[in-house]
């Protein structure tokens, strides 16, 4: 799991790559919710590079995603591949985030 973080016209954007299985989640959500507790704007999460996604992965992004709305701000998702994607849309979470 790789984590690069940027700023892009007033966002964060954090480069995802690797899996977000099991092993990873927990390292991942911590460094989520770092940046979230760190960042006034909105999150945009490029899941290009990742290629792989468990539930444990979809639960981080779902507490950060719970943090961020709290805070009535935005977290977005961009460039999933299409596995990715499919395991968003069959889980509903495709419901719960802006992806682009």
């Amino acid at each position: 799991m790789h984590i690069e973080r940027e700023q892009a016209n007033g966002e964060v954007v954090l480069k995802v790559a690797g899996r977000l299985d099991t092993p990873h989640a927990k390292p991942f959500e911590t460094s989520l919710m770092d940046v979230v507790s760190m960042t006034d704007g909105s999150i945009v999460i490029n899941l290009a590079g990742v290629d792989y996604v468990s539930s444990s992965g979809l639960r981080a992004l779902l507490v950060a995603g719970k943090a961020m709305r709290n805070s009535k701000r935005r977290l977005s998702l961009m460039s999933l591949q299409p596995q990715i994607r499919e395991v968003f849309d069959i889980s509903g979470f495709s419901t719960l985030f802006e992806i682009s």
